[in-house]
């Protein structure tokens, strides 16, 4: 029996796998299990593991997590499809509830299953124990040809299909009235740290009475730092677990998860965009210093509800020398401030997908004046209409005051029911000369307008 969900499900954890092959790192990326750790580090690691009942493909056919991925990938795409699909206003959705259904039916498996890890049924009189944890009965009775299963209980009986339990070998052996055996292990998956560390993390029931498993299906926040610390590599994964630690990000995980993947510690600092040269400016920024990973990184993602982080991440992502540009003093405080100004207030994490991604595209594409300053097309537009585009007094010459606050100021505004879309496209081979055309200005309502930037420079439509 397939269902929908499962298949759904399915897809994304194979997308997932693909974007999880390796851990970026900021200046480049990192295979995730190297480390320059020590030896005696990187074996400890290795030897955390979690126990799972039952062979692991079916519980992954379960979690909604492909067959295809190592086994070291099982436990954060679990927490991912928890935190993207296990809820729904609060509420635990069927996914999760089918999950955590399978566990107690496997749990119970297990304690038939003997010192070989396997289901032994000496016969058909000795099936009844079994039978009745599968939600399934035999008529007419033992030994007769025409013996079939039959459902007794429809909730167990749909865990066991959907988990792949081999019925028909099963009933073949009852009609025949010959043992039947079944391999059904404890399945050891790599934990990210140890389970003792996310243990402390848990609540209620789930502190004490599951392991790391349980605790990720009922804690959504839980679920949601650890498929964030999946993101990091070896060595950022132990700084931040000594310093700030599991329980002071535990509040922070959504945007770690966003925009976390590029925070980078090296011998206990921070590697910031811009380099050693830009750590002075980015102390101010942050309020806190990147030879104090800890703190730096807890007041990164905790300041202006998430946006500095989101900031952080998209100059992180732009090469070295569009990085030195943009983290020259004072333009590094002048574009943040620009950038968070329109809603500073909201939650830069709440949303499904990624806030500011045109960020991203307005660092990579930007290009420079000999002088220092952004190039951008139609300079005599800035200069005629500074006082459109700045609704408060502007740092900055004109065009940089174009370039950044301007496009900034309304690229993020967007309305629920679409995003009402003007087209500022920038990129290479950009003329000097292009002009906005005054037709567009009364569409261009600042109260009305949201900038979308795209590459390479064309045209500008209204």
């Amino acid at each position: 029996m397939n269902s929908p969900l499962r298949t759904l499900a399915l897809f994304l954890g194979a997308v997932q796998f693909l974007c999880l092959g390796i851990g970026t790192c900021f200046g480049g990326t990192v295979p995730r299990d190297s480390s320059i750790t020590s030896g005696a580090e990187r074996s400890s690691a290795s030897e955390q593991l979690v126990a799972i009942p039952g062979p692991l493909r079916s519980f992954q056919r379960m979690a909604g997590i492909s067959q295809k991925v190592p086994a070291k990938e099982v436990l954060p795409l679990l927490a991912r499809n928890v935190f993207v699909q296990g809820y729904q206003n609060g509420r635990p959705t069927e996914f999760l509830i089918l999950v955590d259904r399978y566990l107690h039916q496997a749990r119970e498996l297990r304690s038939l299953a003997g010192s070989d890890g396997s289901i032994h049924i000496a016969d058909c009189n000795h099936a009844g124990p079994l039978l009745q944890i599968l939600g399934y009965r035999l008529r007419p009775g033992c030994g007769q040809k025409d013996a079939a299963l039959s459902t007794s209980d429809p909730v167990r009986a749909f865990l066991t299909i959907d988990a792949g339990f081999p019925l028909t070998e099963l009933e073949e052996d009852l009609q025949k009235n010959v043992p039947f055996a079944y391999p059904f292990p404890m399945s050891q998956v790599p934990v990210l740290l140890s389970e003792s560390d996310w243990a402390l993390l848990g609540s209620g029931k789930e502190k004490g009475g599951g392991n790391l498993i349980d605790l990720l299906l009922h804690d959504l926040s839980v679920a949601r730092l650890y498929w964030a610390f999946a993101k990091n590599d070896v060595e950022t994964r132990a700084a931040l677990h000594r310093s700030p630690g599991l329980r002071r990000l535990l509040p922070y995980g959504a945007v770690l998860d966003f925009y976390g993947s590029q925070i980078c510690v090296r011998s206990g600092r921070v590697l910031v965009p811009g380099g050693a040269g830009a750590e002075p400016a980015w102390k101010d920024l942050v309020g806190a210093s990147p030879a104090s990973s800890g703190e730096f990184v807890v007041h990164l993602l905790a300041k202006d509800n998430g946006w500095l982080a989101a900031y952080f991440d998209a100059l992180a992502r732009v090469n070295p020398a569009q990085q030195a540009h943009l983290t020259e003093a004072p333009r590094l405080k002048h574009l943040y401030e620009a950038f968070r100004s329109p809603a500073s207030d909201e939650y830069s994490a709440k949303a499904v997908f990624r806030r500011a991604t045109p960020l991203l595209v307005l660092f990579t594409r930007v290009q420079w004046e000999p002088n220092g300053d952004p190039h951008v097309p139609g300079k005599s537009f800035a200069g005629r209409h500074r006082s459109w585009f700045c609704s408060r007094e502007c740092s900055g010459s004109p065009t940089e005051t174009l370039t950044f606050q301007a496009i900034w100021r309304y690229g993020r505004k967007f309305s629920r029911r679409r995003r009402i879309q003007t087209s500022f496209t920038i990129g290479a081979g950009a003329p000097a000369t292009g002009i906005i055309p005054s037709s567009c200005l009364k569409q261009w309502s600042p109260s009305r307008t949201s900038l979308r930037m795209m590459a390479p420079w064309t045209s500008i439509s209204c």
